[in-house]
Order: C-alpha cells, then sequence, then structure tokens
C-alpha cells in the first residue's frame, strides 16, 4: 500500500466528510439579463440613493465617532458596488449592444460618483479621525487607506481647487472607457487567398468563413498566436500584423495623448511633480527613479540575448531563400520554426494534448489540492450569455461555501478583447455573515473546429493557470472590507501571486496532470516534455526586453514635464530598448489597453512584481509543487489577507525573511546587475 502522510491522511479524510456538503446555488443575486433601459434606470437611482447618504453621514462629521463613521461610508460605498456589479461588468462581455452601451455609461457614472467620494473633504475629515481613533489594526488600515485616496483625490484642497481636479478625473475616466470600449468593437479583419491558407492548420481553417477560394481571418486576441506562427507566405502575416497593431484606431492614440495631458494637469495640481511620481506614491516602488533603474539594468543585460535571439531567425529565414531584411512580422513564424527544428516541438501538434475540458478540469484538480478548496460546476448556469460556465467554490476542511465564479472563454462580438479576471462583487464582512464574492475569468481562446473540442496552445494553458490564480485571490479573500479585499493590493505586487504560479506549468508531473490527446487520450510523453522545457528560454531576450520596453514606454510617457507624442515616442524607444524596430504605418499603443485601464505609470509592475513572485516560489520548490501543507500556508499568509497589511509584511510572514532578488535573475537567465 502506497504511505500517505498523516497530514495528506487528514486531507482526505476532511475531504470526505465534507463531499456532501451543500453547493452554493446558481442565483448570485447578479442580475445578468437587465435590458438596457433597466441598467440606465438603475444606474442613477442607485447612485442618486448613495449620494443622499454620503451627504448625510457627511453632515455628522463634526459630532459623533469618526471610526463609526467610516465603517458606515464604506458599508454604503460597497452597498453601491454590489448594487451595480452586474450594470458595471457587463460593458465587458453582454452580447447585446445596446446592454453593453447603457452598461458603459454607468461605468461613467459610477466613475464620476467615485471620483466625488474621494475628493469629499468631510469623508477625509472622517477618515483622518478614524485613523486616531479606530480601535482594531484592521480597522486603522481601512482609514488608512481612505486618507490616502483622499490626499490622491484632492480632498484636502480649497473648494475651487477640488471641483477643477474633481472635473479632470472626470474626463480622464470618460477617455479611458471610450479608449476600451474602441478595442473591444474593433472589428479588424484580413483576407487571404487559397495559397495563402495552404501552410495554416487544418483545424483553424474550419473555424474561418469562407471568402471566394480563400477565407476571412478575424483579427484579434484568439487569432494572432495560430495564424501568425503558422503562415508562411510573408505578405499575409504582414496585413494581418499591421491590421493587429491598428486596431483601436488614431481616435485611441488621440485618447491617450488627451488622458497624458490631463493625468499631467492633475498631477500638478494634487503637488507632485509627474503623474509618475503620483502613481508611484502609492505603490512599492515608490519613487520613478526605482523603478528606472531596475529597467535599465534588466535592459542592459537582456538586449544583447534578445540581438542573439533575432540574429539566430534571420539566419533560418535566409536558409529558407528569403535575403530581406528580418521583420517585426517574421518573429512569431520563425520562432515556431526554430522550436520545431532546433528543440523538435511543433507548436500545433502540442496543442493535440490541450483539449479544454482537460485542461479546466486539471487546472481545477492542482488548486483544490493546493488550496485545500472545491469546485463544483452549477448546471444550468446563470449568467450573461450562452457557453459561460459557473462554479461554486467550497473550502474542503469545513465544507463552508466561499465564492462563485464564471468561465467566459471565447470571443464574441463587442466581448472584452485579452485574457483577464474581474472581480464582479467583493466580499465583505456584513450583519448577515460574510458575503461571498463572485468573479470571472474573461477570456478569448481559439474556438474549435465544428464538433471537436477546442485545443489549446502551452502558452494559453499557462494564462489560464495564471488568471486562476488571481481568481483564488478574490475568491479566497477573507478581508472584511472591500476597499481591502482580495487583489485589491499595491498594484506591483498584484501580478506576484499569479505569476508565481506560472512556474507549475513548466513541471514535468504537472504537464502530465493537465495534458491528454485529444484522440488517445494519453498524456505528454515524457520525451516531448523535456523538449518542451528545453525550449523554455529560448526567447526570454526577446520577451522581457518587450517587457522592459513597455514600462519605459509607460514610464516616460507619464514623467515628461513636456507633452509627447505617443507614436514618436513607442518608434524612439522601441528601436533603442528592443531588437526589432517598430513598423511604419501601425499605432500599436491604440490597442494596449494597460495604458488606459489602471496600469498607467504601472506596467514596470509585472516585472516588479517577478520578483517576489520567484522568491515565493522557491518555497514550494524546497517543499513540494503540490505540497498541501505549504499550499494552506500561502492560502492564509499571501491570498486570505488582501490588502489588511502592506505587501512586505505578507511576504516576510510567507516567506520567513526579507525578499531575495537572486531566483529572479536565475528565472530571466541574467547575472545579478
Amino acid at each position: 500500500m502506497k504511505s500517505v502522510s498523516l497530514s495528506g491522511l487528514l486531507l482526505v479524510v476532511l475531504a470526505m466528510s465534507s463531499a456532501q456538503a451543500a453547493s452554493l446555488p446558481a442565483d448570485t443575486g447578479i442580475a445578468w439579463n437587465a435590458t438596457a433601459a433597466q441598467i440606465a434606470s438603475d444606474c442613477r437611482q442607485q447612485i442618486a440613493h448613495t449620494q443622499k447618504a454620503i451627504d448625510s453621514l457627511d453632515a455628522r462629521a463634526g459630532s459623533g465617532s469618526k471610526a463609526q463613521l467610516l465603517l458606515d461610508i464604506e458599508r454604503t460605498s460597497a452597498d453601491l458596488t454590489d448594487a451595480l456589479a452586474g450594470p458595471v461588468f457587463l460593458m465587458q462581455v453582454a452580447p447585446n449592444k445596446d446592454v453593453r452601451e447603457a452598461s458603459n455609461k454607468c461605468v461613467d457614472e459610477f466613475n464620476a460618483f467615485n471620483v466625488r467620494l474621494g475628493a469629499d473633504s468631510a469623508v477625509y475629515t472622517i477618515a483622518q479621525g478614524a485613523l486616531r481613533t479606530s480601535p482594531t489594526p484592521v480597522e486603522r488600515r481601512l482609514a488608512e487607506l481612505y486618507v490616502e485616496a483622499g490626499r490622491r483625490t484632492g480632498a484636502g484642497l480649497g473648494a475651487d481647487q477640488r471641483a477643477q481636479v474633481t472635473k479632470l478625473f472626470d474626463h480622464l475616466n470618460l477617455l479611458q472607457t471610450a479608449f476600451q470600449r474602441a478595442i473591444a468593437e474593433d472589428r479588424s479583419r484580413i483576407t487571404i487567398d487559397a495559397d495563402e491558407a495552404r501552410s495554416l492548420p487544418t483545424e483553424f481553417l474550419k473555424t474561418l468563413k469562407a471568402s471566394g477560394s480563400g477565407y476571412e481571418v478575424d483579427v484579434n486576441e484568439s487569432t494572432v498566436t495560430q495564424f501568425m506562427d503558422n503562415e508562411a507566405v510573408a505578405a499575409a502575416r504582414r496585413r494581418f500584423f499591421i491590421a493587429y497593431n491598428n486596431r483601436g484606431g488614431q481616435e485611441n492614440v488621440t485618447r491617450l495623448a488627451q488622458a497624458v495631458a490631463l493625468r499631467s494637469q492633475i498631477a500638478h495640481r494634487l503637488g507632485f511633480r509627474t503623474w509618475a511620481d503620483y502613481q508611484l506614491d502609492a505603490k512599492m516602488a515608490k519613487t520613478p527613479k526605482r523603478v528606472f533603474d531596475l529597467l535599465d539594468k534588466l535592459d542592459a543585460a537582456l538586449l544583447p540575448k534578445a540581438r542573439s535571439e533575432i540574429a539566430v531567425l534571420a539566419g533560418i529565414k535566409k536558409q529558407d531563400g528569403d535575403p530581406s531584411a528580418f521583420a517585426a512580422w517574421d518573429y512569431g513564424f520563425y520562432e515556431h520554426r526554430l522550436q520545431k527544428t532546433k528543440y523538435d516541438v511543433d507548436a500545433e501538434a502540442l496543442r493535440q494534448y490541450f483539449p479544454v475540458d482537460k485542461v479546466i478540469s486539471s487546472v481545477f484538480a492542482i488548486y483544490e489540492k493546493l488550496l485545500g478548496v472545491r469546485f463544483d460546476e452549477i448546471k444550468p448556469a446563470m449568467s450573461w450569455a450562452p457557453g459561460v460556465r459557473e462554479y461554486s467554490v467550497t473550502d474542503v476542511a469545513s465544507g463552508k461555501p466561499l465564492a462563485w465564479f464564471f468561465l467566459d472563454l471565447y470571443p464574441r462580438a463587442g466581448k472584452y478583447d485579452h485574457f483577464a479576471t474581474f472581480g464582479i462583487r467583493p466580499g465583505r464582512a456584513t450583519a448577515a455573515g460574510f458575503q461571498r464574492p463572485v468573479s470571472a475569468i474573461v477570456g478569448n481562446w481559439p474556438v474549435g473546429a465544428p464538433n471537436r473540442p477546442a485545443l489549446l496552445s502551452h502558452e494559453d494553458v499557462i494564462t489560464f493557470f495564471h488568471e486562476f490564480g488571481h481568481l483564488m485571490h478574490q475568491s479566497l479573500s477573507q478581508a472584511p472590507f472591500e476597499t481591502l479585499f482580495g487583489t485589491n493590493v499595491r498594484q506591483d505586487f498584484v501580478e506576484a501571486p499569479s505569476q508565481m504560479l506560472e512556474n507549475w506549468m513548466w513541471q514535468p508531473a504537472i504537464l502530465k496532470e493537465v495534458s491528454a490527446n485529444v484522440v488517445t487520450g494519453k498524456p505528454l510523453p515524457d520525451a516531448l516534455i523535456a523538449k518542451v522545457i528545453a525550449a523554455k528560454h529560448v526567447a526570454d531576450g526577446y520577451y522581457y526586453s518587450g517587457q522592459v520596453f513597455y514600462g519605459v514606454y509607460d514610464m516616460r510617457l507619464h514623467s515628461s514635464q513636456t507633452s509627447l507624442d505617443p507614436t514618436k515616442l513607442w518608434f524612439d524607444l522601441k528601436g533603442k530598448l528592443t531588437a526589432i524596430a517598430a513598423v511604419p504605418g501601425t499605432i500599436p499603443e491604440a490597442s494596449i489597453g494597460h495604458y488606459m485601464g489602471g496600469y498607467d505609470a504601472g506596467y514596470y509592475g509585472y516585472l516588479w512584481s517577478l520578483v517576489y513572485a520567484q522568491d515565493m516560489f522557491s518555497v514550494f520548490q524546497k517543499a513540494g509543487l503540490e505540497d498541501p501543507v505549504v499550499g494552506m500556508r500561502y492560502r492564509k499568509d499571501i491570498l486570505e489577507p488582501g490588502a489588511t497589511s502592506e505587501p512586505d509584511v505578507l511576504l516576510h510572514n510567507f516567506l520567513g525573511r526579507d525578499v531575495s532578488y537572486e531566483p529572479f535573475y536565475r528565472y530571466i537567465g541574467i547575472n545579478p546587475p
């Protein structure tokens, strides 16, 4: 009989004892089928009702307990967030365009309300008093963040200046939502002829619409990898590349430029030198100098590696008999060729081992074991569109239902055009008990051929594992206030837990768990796994120098004392910081939602948080990747607290020491700068 550790046996017993625990019902309490008229009406009424309640609390600022008043303000604000959970989220996913537009307007109105609340001088005064008098550490933490937010939204300014800042924030929010909608509503496509279609995978071709003797190819996140990796005709790759890097249009470039100018005005009015200074004041990095120091050191180490990688690909292109210069639209095709020739890894053959249902069920099983939870699918799902799947999360040890989540994984017209986790309704403590959170992973996986399951790339699987890490952060947090809940941590830490979990998808035993050939049902063979892992770092220089570029572009855009042309800056920096120059006639910045979706002067956080991610992973490496004891420590020390403590404290609690950079440098394959 196989030996079982005492801790492992205990988990088995607990799992058996709670197996019959009741799952959550399908109804989350959020209305997904609201009409455009209902959304408009509910949005106005809920915001007006909440504003009246806040005004009433403001009137008591001069008397009574500041600590209790702040709790009342937090509860009132959270009530509004919960009431508008559906109306706000539907902007991203609703199949009906009128509903999306109504939701978009509701988002604008909700953002405007939050700007007013943040700049409310009475709330700021109450929070300052609560910071001195709140009786518990978590309530003082709440007050601290309210004070910080008030300082950063102009609540401490005079009435006239405060009104001016509020107006600027309102304008900024309108630009940002318009930018995101332009990407989601983009319908770019190209047409390819029969010769150009010949090299594309048969399963991919079956998903395309016929056009004469060729096909129409939608240009979006769900098609880019399969097309660019497999299209042998350079002219077709070029057409796709240019269309892909013009999504959003010149209107979005204008919106970005206007947003940068508004951000600069806001920063100056709030006493900061630049928007970058303003943003980093509330992050772990604190100053632009610390960010630039890290990015400059990394680029110096990575760029030579990136150039050598491109030189190898350019050599393959010449061997193919094409003497033309290596172009940006060549990268995916020849990197894929290198994987197949030198490393004998065929990405399309690899897809055959990752049918969607196998990946989902296997990822679930890993997270269940690691975090001591159980996922149950709820059928029929109560959701916003056909094909969306709904699940409950239950704690194994207690049998206690914890959360709901949804998976909306395939493209639809007007839907959010990337891959992300949305915290639809946060959890919080209420008089009726702890409110269970609702979250969703929204993605754009390639669709399956008719009557065939969708097949994923290894990169798709990594992305899903990453996003599921965010989902668990949103589902398992136990922070008692919405302001402190789940992923509401410092932005340059928020990616660390999910980045850490990406490492699982490079471990031989785990790759066997998540794979099953779509025909034979057999897992990835050992020999192919070894080849996949051997090729892991083949493009690290190109990839991470690209991440440095995105971060530097963002920081330069938001730390300049003068206005900059977003496209000119893109072209200038791309040629200096990466191995492939920008392509004339493209405006890639028009479709990068991060710069207009909360990561402005924050994109560097992907690299910054990777330092913490790799150090946390080192703990699992020592104990075992599926060790439930370490997994529970991670759940308790990192996921459950949310923003009740600063990330440095959470990290020290989990690591038992200060953070080390060594695992990060090893991971990206460079010597310590």
